[in-house]
């Protein structure tokens, strides 16, 4: 059979336009792709943030961590538990008291001891040790099983001026965090907890500063550290 083909003037302009269709179409898809692969990569960073804050508020709120600190002074409770950026078990605390002394600290060491039951304890005399970097006060830092996890908790014991200090730059550096950067933070954090020299020589604040600066992986945050600290990484 003869099938006659019958010539349309419409079919370019037609065609014309099934291609941009076809072109915007596979923007969107690389745009929800990308977007879908992203969250896949943060999600997992997301929601181990959220279960060790939610043991955090259980150690701070029942198990009465909290109540007991609050015996000593005025806690304050910061770090990455209060930024919603936790990455391991660890909580830092301030305690305001402007008539510390070690008679009195080493009775919230005994408190602490008994209520968190810990495998070990440091202590750290700082009103007369003058370490570079570290509060004027007296420290515990406390390595616990609780909840089934692994836990350190470190509690500054400072005077009023200092526990001022440190709230005001808790609140500065509170302001400059986004969800965005948030993100940016939880993946940096993660991918770097296990360097050995990771709260040592470099700390998340550093993170914390590099990423509001635009850095945003963990090879650009090595050009970071050796421009502004002198240390010199490969990530």
């Amino acid at each position: 059979m003869h099938r006659e083909i019958v010539y349309h003037p419409e079919i370019p302009q037609l065609s014309k336009k099934r291609a941009e269709f076809d072109t915007i179409k596979f923007h969107y898809m690389v745009l929800f792709y990308n977007m879908k692969f992203w969250r896949c990569i943060s999600m997992p960073y997301e929601e181990l943030s959220k279960k060790i804050s939610k043991e955090a508020n259980e150690i701070l709120n029942e198990l009465g961590l909290i109540k007991a600190l609050e015996h000593y002074g005025q806690p304050f409770v910061h770090g990455s538990y209060s930024l919603d950026l936790m990455t391991w078990r660890d909580l830092d605390i301030y305690l305001e008291d402007n008539e510390i002394n070690e008679s009195k600290f080493f009775d919230l060491g005994k408190d602490l001891s008994r209520r968190l039951k810990p495998s070990k304890m440091n202590y750290r005399n700082e009103l007369d040790g003058l370490s570079p970097h570290l509060p004027r006060g007296l420290y515990w830092g406390t390595y616990t099983t609780l909840l089934n996890n692994d836990w350190k908790i470190d509690v500054w014991a400072i005077d009023s001026k200092q526990f001022k200090q440190k709230q005001e730059e808790f609140t500065s550096l509170q302001s400059k965090v986004s969800e965005t950067s948030r993100a940016i933070i939880l993946k940096l954090k993660n991918n770097l907890y296990q360097h050995t020299d990771y709260r040592k020589k470099f700390f998340s604040v550093d993170i914390y500063e590099a990423v509001f600066e635009g850095i945003k992986s963990p090879e650009e945050f090595s050009i970071w550290l050796e421009k502004n600290k002198g240390l010199r990484y490969s990530f």
